[in-house]
């Protein structure tokens, strides 16, 4: 293991080439950008840590949805991407039973102390909640952890439906599996950062996210047995045909505040189901709701029946995206993202909150981007838990130019980011 100056060494004359190049691609410009990125991070390690500390340094993906949009707590299915946005690690074991963890744009130094197992006043909706989380979980499973220090440096955009909190939270749970040993495979870890979100953080979240950063590549999950859910893993290279390229536009305004709202759906999407006499909708026949429509109308209110027919015809539309993608169909394939998209608008009704209708910038940033990409055979959809945050589109390469700098003309320069899936999921990679 190297100390913390001799991986930045080594990063900064090419040596590690090879194993950022795995992650991130070849190309000069992209080698270039990590290099020094990994570097900042080991130098930051020392500037909170101290020089000398042998490190080893990890890399946790974010996502992109590519269908499934609130399907996955349903106990339905879910389809999402690994993508080459990703959180960067720099850790290093301790022995005195204390978490210490610095984030790149946050004030804070967030000190768990590992005696302190239950959730602690005030920490809710925090980074330092998610870590205690993962821990106790860890615990809790039988694994004997101890503490570590860490610089954390994200390129996952925050509060922009790209799964920042999923890639911090695996980005942790790698770091103890590996530093101490727990020899836990991957899906394991996404349902202890999944307990930790719901029990610790306060956000009743599904799996997908987890589970799609922590596997790599293009994720099917069958959710019918969330506490096993069945996934399939399709490979990156070859879902994007040549001439396509996926675009993911931030409008720059957080969904880091909204977790009521996400709540909301869940909770009304449930609250169907149980008039139905089942726990969430994937345990309810679709057939009987639309014979039950109008009782369930007068005791759960349109909104909550509107939501769970979207619910129904999305889990329909994954399935097919799924066998869309397998079959190397890709035309078929955005038909489907393009109908998933206005779904989210006219049923699930997450694109904006209705209490702030003046605030719509998903809505303008789709509208913008059914202009420019309507009969092209490109495809633009909202993406995540929605109300702000990032929309995605399916862009021809020959339209990519006019299409980011129409979104960067409203929501400001660099707000288009142009994206590769990643086959890799959260691994130690130095």
């Amino acid at each position: 293991m190297a100390t913390s100056r001799q991986l930045r060494d080594e990063i900064a004359a090419g040596k590690r080439d090879a194993a950022l190049a795995a992650l991130y691609g070849g190309s000069k410009s992209v080698l270039d950008r990590q290099r020094s990125r990994y570097c900042a991070a080991l130098d930051q390690f020392e500037l909170y840590y101290g020089p000398g500390r042998q490190v080893q340094v990890y890399s946790a993906p974010g996502r992109t949805e590519l269908g499934g949009n609130h399907t996955d707590h349903q106990h339905g299915y879910g389809l999402a991407g690994a993508v080459t946005l990703d959180l960067v690690a720099v850790a290093s074991r301790n022995e005195d039973g204390f978490i210490r963890v610095k984030s790149r744009g946050f004030n804070k130094l967030d000190v768990i102390d590992l005696t302190e197992a239950e959730p602690q006043q005030g920490e809710s909706t925090h980074s330092a909640s998610l870590i205690r989380g993962i821990a106790d979980g860890l615990r809790t499973k039988g694994f004997g952890i101890g503490g570590f220090d860490a610089y954390t440096a994200s390129d996952v955009l925050r509060g922009s439906g790209l799964s920042s909190s999923a890639a911090f939270e695996m980005g942790m749970a790698v770091i103890l599996n590996t530093e101490y040993g727990c020899g836990l495979d991957a899906p394991a870890l996404a349902r202890i950062c999944q307990f930790a979100e719901n029990a610790y953080f306060g956000k009743p979240s599904g799996l997908l996210d987890q589970l799609t950063s922590a596997v790599g590549g293009v994720l099917f999950a069958d959710f019918a047995d969330p506490a096993a859910p069945k996934i399939e893993k399709i490979h990156a290279d070859g879902v994007l045909p040549e001439g396509m390229t996926l675009c993911v536009t931030d409008t720059r305004a957080s969904h880091s505040e909204l977790t009521g709202e996400f709540a909301a759906i869940r909770k009304e999407m449930e609250a169907v189901a149980a008039c139905l006499g089942g726990k969430v909708l994937g345990e309810v026949s679709e057939a009987r709701f639309w014979q039950e429509l109008p009782r369930l109308r007068a005791c759960c209110g349109d909104r909550a029946v509107l939501r769970a027919i979207h619910y129904f015809e999305e889990n329909a539309r994954t399935l097919a995206q799924r066998e869309a993608l397998t079959a190397g169909d890709f035309a078929a394939f955005v038909r489907l993202v393009e109908a998933s998209g206005h779904s989210s608008f006219e049923l699930c009704q997450n694109v904006y909150c209705a209490a702030s209708p003046q605030y719509q910038g998903l809505s303008a940033a789709l509208a913008l981007s059914q202009s420019i990409l309507a009969g092209s055979g490109g495809a633009w959809r909202m993406q995540g838990g929605g109300f702000a945050g990032t929309i995605q589109a399916f862009v021809p390469d020959a339209l990519v130019e006019r299409y980011c700098a129409a979104m960067e003309s409203i929501f400001g320069p660099g707000c288009c980011y142009l994206l590769c899936l990643r086959e890799q999921g959260a691994m130690q990679v130095l």
